[in-house]
């Protein structure tokens, strides 16, 4: 009886051994598989930055048409009323297009200076679907 305990003892202690091996080595082989990614996608995100500064420079040109729109339809340049109109909405539409470019930057800006906010969010989404499919294979669904 002792040696019948013993011997369960013992294979009880392997099997935990062997488990948490297994478990330490899946461990190792996610953080491995997690700084790659981390890594290629901080080499993406880079990618964005010589797009941030055509953004920029784009900005600046579009800044300097509208200043000379402008000049012009201060200068008195505009010889009627239908031609000054025309300058006007061009003018706003270039304002609006600032803005849209500005907060384009802005988010390239996020992008390039804090790229773990993205890395976050893609890994918390992955994390969400493979929650949903493990949900789908047990046969339960979240209540809606």
């Amino acid at each position: 009886m002792a040696k019948t305990l013993k011997d369960l003892l013992l294979a009880l202690l392997n099997a935990t051994l062997i488990l948490v091996a297994l478990c330490l080595f899946l461990g190792w082989k996610l953080a491995t598989t997690v700084d790659d990614i981390t890594g290629k996608f901080a080499e993406k995100v880079q990618i964005v930055a010589p797009l941030k500064e055509e953004v920029q420079g784009v900005r600046g040109e579009l800044t300097a048409l509208r200043s000379d729109l402008s000049s012009i339809q201060l200068a008195g340049a505009v010889a009627d009323s239908v031609t000054a109109q025309k300058l006007s909405e061009v003018l706003d539409k270039l304002d609006d297009l600032e803005g849209n470019l500005r907060g384009a930057q802005s988010k390239m800006a996020e992008l390039t200076e804090s790229p773990d906010q993205l890395i976050n969010t893609a890994i918390e989404n992955s994390a969400d679907i493979v929650a949903d499919r493990i949900i789908a294979i047990r046969g339960c669904e979240p209540a809606s």
